[in-house]
């Protein structure tokens, strides 16, 4: 599998490609929905996909970007978490986006090398990501080391009513950690 490391411009370029693997990986989502934030993220700066390729054929993505000190990511959270856990800085926290992998290639470890390559050498202290109910990709995650931290409710026009937080630690600095 040949990986390659794309900023917003390299995502522009492969769109299409992109979008149909989401569309095979989660053939019960809405398409439109999903064009109109990967074409808001693409543009957010710190912004990066990870794609693999089988030969010629787009085989899957993952793409993210960090959170903004504005970001809503945490608001809702249940159970509710301290101050420290939920500042954002801009660049304390890595969000993964979305993990898309055709279903012809999963169970081959796809999925994990493209997450290690999109958070490898990342300069946030941790990452984040939002699953949906589904208690095999949630266990998927935990044998990967990410750790659950609440739930939260989707938005209007979102994929799930109530998404899974869960967050991994990066191995960077803390922001609050100096000599």
């Amino acid at each position: 599998m040949d990986v390659e490391h794309l900023d917003g411009a390299g995502v522009r370029t492969h769109l299409a490609e992109i979008e149909a693997v989401y569309a095979a990986a989660f053939p019960h989502y809405d398409l439109g929905d999903y064009r109109a934030r990967m074409r808001r993220q693409i543009e957010s700066p710190g912004f990066e996909a990870v794609t693999a390729r089988d030969g010629r054929a787009l085989a899957g993505v993952a793409y993210g970007l960090p959170l903004s000190a504005r970001t809503g990511w945490w608001d809702d959270l249940e159970p509710a978490a301290p101050p420290e856990f939920t500042a954002e800085t801009g660049r304390r926290t890595f969000a993964v986006i979305d993990l898309a992998v055709r279903p012809a290639h999963r169970g081959k470890g796809l999925g994990r090398r493209l997450l290690q390559e999109l958070l490898a050498g990342r300069a946030e202290e941790r990452a984040t990501l939002a699953t949906g109910p589904d208690e095999r990709t949630q266990r998927m995650y935990r044998r990967w080391g990410w750790r659950h931290v609440g739930g939260t409710p989707g938005g209007a026009g979102e994929t799930q009513p109530w998404y899974d937080l869960y967050v991994i630690d990066l191995g960077a600095p803390a922001a609050s950690s100096s000599p």
